[in-house]
């Protein structure tokens, strides 16, 4: 059995462009769609390696495109399938999870989503990503790549402290966050930036560059 080590998940939350997820799933070594995900996947020409949750978004269309043996039911309902799908990446053991098309539409979705991922990030390091951005949520110092001058934020989930930034214009120093607050629009001074972490939880995002517009699509069988 081949090890993976990158699994690239596609939520069925808002659309992103279909070249940009192509560039990912070639990428990683697995592709796992979240329930309606299949037919963001399959829009963009992907063909994921399993489709997973309570299977109750799926098309019929992207049901029978991909075939019983790579569709995983779940049909538990005291957790999202956002997080029967994390807890099929805990098994497999990989070391990172990108996330795609897990934020827009309903905003307490986007906030489980978020929120729900910190129970997992023990396990392998994960990544929100999209056209232009990155939430990467982080309870223990971590250094990241970025673009020079690109925009990062800072905000946190429960109370943070010793909080140091390093290669940002706007400095930190041992500094406290109380729950909800946040540090916006800083400005990376190098291609890559650390945060210093002793205790809490944070979500960093990563801007890049300005998305564009997206068009539904239909895949076809």
């Amino acid at each position: 059995m081949r090890k993976i080590e990158n699994i690239l998940i596609i939520a069925n939350g808002a659309k992103e462009p279909s070249d940009f997820l192509r560039a990912l799933a070639e990428k990683n070594d697995f592709t796992l769609a979240l329930d309606g995900g299949a037919d963001t996947a399959l829009c963009s020409k992907i063909t994921p390696d399993l489709a997973i949750g309570d299977l109750d978004s799926i098309s019929a269309a992207a049901k029978k495109k991909l075939g019983e043996i790579k569709l995983f039911k779940i049909t538990r309902q005291d957790n999202t399938d956002f997080e029967k799908s994390l807890d099929f990446c805990s098994f497999i053991k990989p070391q990172s999870v990108t996330v795609v098309c897990a934020t827009g539409g309903r905003v307490d979705f986007t906030l489980g989503n978020l929120f729900s991922a910190f129970n997992y990030i023990k396990k392998f390091n994960i990544v929100f990503e999209g056209f232009g951005w990155r939430v990467y949520p982080i309870e223990k110092t971590r250094q990241f790549t970025c673009n020079k001058g690109c925009a990062v934020s800072l905000m946190s989930i429960d109370s943070c402290s010793g909080i140091t930034l390093k290669n940002l214009k706007y400095p930190l120093k041992n500094a406290s966050l109380n729950p909800g607050q946040a540090a916006v629009s800083n400005v990376a001074l190098e291609n890559n930036f650390t945060v210093l972490l002793k205790s809490g939880k944070l979500l960093i995002t990563v801007y890049d560059k300005k998305p564009p517009a997206i068009n539904p699509c239909r895949f076809l069988l």
